[in-house]
């Protein structure tokens, strides 16, 4: 049965988010074959039918099988599950994005930057 914060996600994106994780437990740290791994919601519901790629990132963990039934069958707090997930690399947070669709808004410089004063700050501050 697909869990509530892991609906909508295509076995390609699945993998995807698996491989980020170079096919291990986030629970127990132990490598599992891809095939084996699965996804798992921290939370009952999301509040949207589609959730926010970040928003789902950080909800969803990737376990492997006995891992999976110990969260369900003695349940794991949640507040320890958000702090594996917010243990996670930066490198990995950003390709389980990727991996969800999430496409990061451009920067934009300021128009009206003066270059002389950004030049003239930097001088002072590095006497």
């Amino acid at each position: 049965m697909t869990e509530p914060w892991c609906k909508g996600i295509s076995l390609q994106k699945e993998k995807k988010i698996k491989r980020a994780l170079e096919s291990t437990c986030e629970l127990c740290r132990e490598y599992t074959p891809l095939s084996l791994l699965e996804l798992h919601g921290i939370l009952p519901e999301p509040k949207v039918k589609n959730p926010h790629p970040k928003e789902r990132e950080q909800n969803i963990l990737v376990v492997c099988p006995p891992c999976h039934h110990l969260i369900h069958e003695e349940p794991v707090p949640v507040k320890k599950l958000k702090v594996l997930i917010t243990r996670r690399l930066f490198t990995v947070r950003q390709e389980i994005l990727r991996a969800l669709g999430y496409v990061p808004k451009p920067y934009l410089p300021p128009d009206d930057i003066d270059l002389s004063h950004v030049v003239d700050d930097n001088l002072r501050s590095s006497s």
